[in-house]
Order: structure tokens, then C-alpha cells, then sequence
């Protein structure tokens, strides 16, 4: 402290005016490192972008792929991959599984196969944890939330349904196994303290789905019960608040089993929809099932919308990462963000199938035999509906 004081007295004002400016510019820098650090690296890649950049990939037609923060991850039967935006292999494991699934939020994901026993948690490109369950116990599905907590929804003889949370040890923490119902899915709560039950059901001779909410507490019974209508949950994200996608609507609920929000597809058909863009939903919704046109629409966890963009082609694909959307038709590749107030267009000449984002916004174009690495550039169309 004296030699910091003795410093201070030495230093001409001059002197001490450039010390503190020098200051001031570190700290702003380093903000804008933690601000806009993605955005940064993905201009930096965008700038020393070569062709190198596309690799092959040795995945078949039914092969999963997913953006995991600036990585792609690839499932096969045989094999679970993470490669680098240009094509560095960063993990390669062998697995054998029939028909390979694949569940993410935020930074992890777990690989599991249907009808099987075999189960991997991938962070980042890091494999942290295999399980093998009994061979008497089918995996149904499995999930996993933010935090890196699993539910695994099983089959096992004498039971209708089968539940077992995991935590990040991997530690079963509480198993749930009903006579009385059908559990389809399950999720850890955001905050880890209980889990969502999904149970099929009948109400007046129609179908009805139901939320079951147990608590890691109360373990043997349910401790609230939602009713989630004639919906058929397609798709279920624990991160910040749960939301589940349903054919006729979007749900949102709290970590305590409260229904907060939701979205009314209004008679909309839902084409296409993804949960993994950072706080909002994204919904490609058409006024015809069979029409090859429809409108893009993103719901923030409020459940109001932020955007709506309209569409024209077959949509095949549809990605979303932090606030970044990527759409593939049969025509083109459209990019955007949550807002959707303007776009960008590429033509889909290379046969691309499938695609990615990646976190800095970065997109991977899967082709038959290759990954691309396509970064939105080019003039930015208007959202004309917008204005």
C-alpha cells in the first residue's frame, strides 16, 4: 500500500491522466470481450474463413446433428462425434445403439437409445458421463435441463410408468414407478428441486395429456397436477422456465408447477418448432397441413410474441442458438434473429438436409456426405409484414 501511495506522488498529472485512461480502456475492452465476445470470434472466424472449413462427415441419413456451443455434435448408431466449426475432431466415442436420440440445453446434451439400455451426457466436447441401465429397463426418452440433471422415462415389466432422476454425478436422486398411469416424458425443473411428469391419459372419452409435478421431497406422490388439454407434447426444455411444445400450443411453467404462459397456435398447423434459442420459442406455423408455405413466428417466455416473418417453400429444417435462427426450405436457407425483423437468403443449390447454429451465430450446412460452415452475410431483406 505505501509503495502504491509513494507511486502516486511520483506521477506527474500528465502521467496520472494516461495511467487512468489506459485503465479505462482495459475494463472497456474487457466488457466488450464479455458482451459481445461470440459476436467477436465470429467475425474473426468470418475474416480467416478458407474452404478448409467444410469437412466430411461419415453420418447416415437418420443421423442427429446439433449445435453445442461453438461445436457440432454428431449421433450415430455407432458412434457419438463433436467436431470444431472447422472440422477438428474433438470427441469421438463408440456406442452401439438402434435407433440413437438426442436431448440438449444450454452447454449439455445426453445420447441415449430408444428401446435400449445405453445413455452418454456430452458437455461442451466433453463426454462426463455413460450409463448402461439394467437390461429389464427400455429407455423411452430421456432429457436433460441447464443444469445438467437427467430424467430418464423407462419401461420396466409391472409398471406403466417409469421415472429416474439423475444428478450431474450421475446419482440416481429419486425414482418415481407407477402402476396406475403412462408416463411419455419427463424433466428436471429448472431448479433442480423437482421433476415434470408427462402422463397420457383419457377425460369423456377423449384424449387428455396431464402434468404430474413431483417434488424431490414429497418423492411418492405428486404434489400438483396440470392439465395440458387434448396437446400432444412434442418437445420438452428445462432452462430458466419449462416449456413444453404441444401440437396445438406452447406452454410455459415455473419451477414450482404453475402454468404461467402459454401460446395458442390459433388453428395454425405447427410444421416445425425448436426450444433452443436463448429465452424464446420459435414456430413455423402454416394455415394448411399440407401447404408448402407458412409464417415464422418466435414467443418470448412471457408467452406474447416478438416476431413474425412469412415464408414461402417447404420448410426441412429449422435450428436456433442464443438469439440466432436458421430456416432450411427446399429452396433456400434463411438466418435472422428472435425479432425477425429482417433476413437473410441463400439458395439452397448444394443439396443441403439439414442444418446447425452454432453459439457465435455461425451456421452448419449438412449435406449427404459434408458440413459446411456458412456464416449470414450478403444484403439483409426486410421484413415486409414487420412494417
Amino acid at each position: 500500500m505505501r509503495k502504491l501511495l509513494t507511486l502516486q506522488r511520483t506521477l506527474t498529472r500528465k502521467q496520472r491522466v494516461i495511467l487512468l485512461l489506459a485503465v479505462a480502456a482495459i475494463v472497456v475492452v474487457l466488457l466488450l470481450v464479455a458482451v459481445f465476445g461470440d459476436r467477436i470470434a465470429f467475425s474473426l472466424r468470418q475474416l480467416t474463413r478458407t474452404q478448409a472449413e467444410d469437412f466430411p462427415h461419415n453420418a447416415q441419413s437418420n443421423s442427429l446433428f446439433l449445435g453445442l456451443g461453438n461445436n457440432l455434435l454428431i449421433s450415430t448408431s455407432s458412434q457419438i462425434q463433436v467436431y470444431s466449426p472447422s472440422g477438428a475432431a474433438k470427441l469421438k466415442e463408440a456406442v452401439s445403439m438402434n435407433a440413437p436420440a438426442v436431448n440438449s440445453a444450454g452447454n449439455y446434451a445426453v445420447v441415449y437409445d430408444v428401446g435400449g439400455q445405453q445413455l452418454a451426457v456430452v458437455k461442451d466436447d466433453v463426454l462426463v458421463h455413460s450409463l448402461e441401465l439394467p437390461t429389464e429397463e427400455a429407455i423411452l426418452c430421456a432429457t436433460i435441463n441447464s443444469s445438467g440433471w437427467v430424467a430418464v422415462t423407462s419401461k420396466i415389466s409391472g409398471y406403466k410408468g417409469v421415472v429416474t432422476v439423475y444428478d450431474t454425478s450421475m446419482d440416481a436422486v429419486q425414482s418415481i414407478r407407477l402402476s396406475s398411469r403412462y408416463i411419455s416424458d419427463a424433466v428436471v425443473t429448472p431448479d433442480c428441486r423437482g421433476v415434470y411428469l408427462i402422463s397420457p391419459g383419457q377425460l369423456n372419452g377423449g384424449f387428455e395429456n396431464t402434468l404430474l409435478y413431483y417434488t424431490f421431497s414429497s418423492r411418492d406422490y405428486a404434489t400438483r397436477e396440470v392439465s395440458l388439454g387434448s396437446n400432444v407434447v412434442l418437445s420438452i426444455l428445462s432452462d430458466g422456465k419449462c416449456w413444453i411444445l404441444g401440437d396445438q400450443s406452447l406452454m410455459i411453467l415455473d419451477s414450482s408447477g404453475v402454468m404461467e404462459d402459454s401460446y395458442d397456435y390459433a388453428s395454425q398447423y405447427l410444421k416445425m418448432g425448436t426450444l433452443q434459442g436463448n429465452g424464446f420459442a420459435t414456430l413455423f406455423l402454416s394455415r394448411s397441413a399440407s401447404g408448402s408455405s407458412g409464417t415464422l413466428v418466435t414467443v418470448d417466455s412471457d408467452g406474447d410474441e416478438i416476431g413474425k416473418l412469412y415464408i414461402q417453400g417447404q420448410a426441412l429444417a429449422l435450428a436456433a442458438r442464443g438469439q440466432d435462427i436458421a430456416l432450411l426450405t427446399t429452396g433456400d436457407i434463411y438466418t435472422t434473429t428472435r425479432k425477425l425483423e429482417n433476413y437473410r437468403t441463400l439458395a439452397n443449390q448444394m443439396g443441403i438436409r439439414n442444418l446447425a447454429i452454432y453459439k457465435d451465430g455461425g451456421v452448419a450446412l449438412i449435406g449427404s456426405t459434408s458440413v459446411s460452415l456458412y456464416y449470414p452475410s450478403g444484403s439483409r431483406m426486410d421484413n415486409e409484414e414487420d412494417k
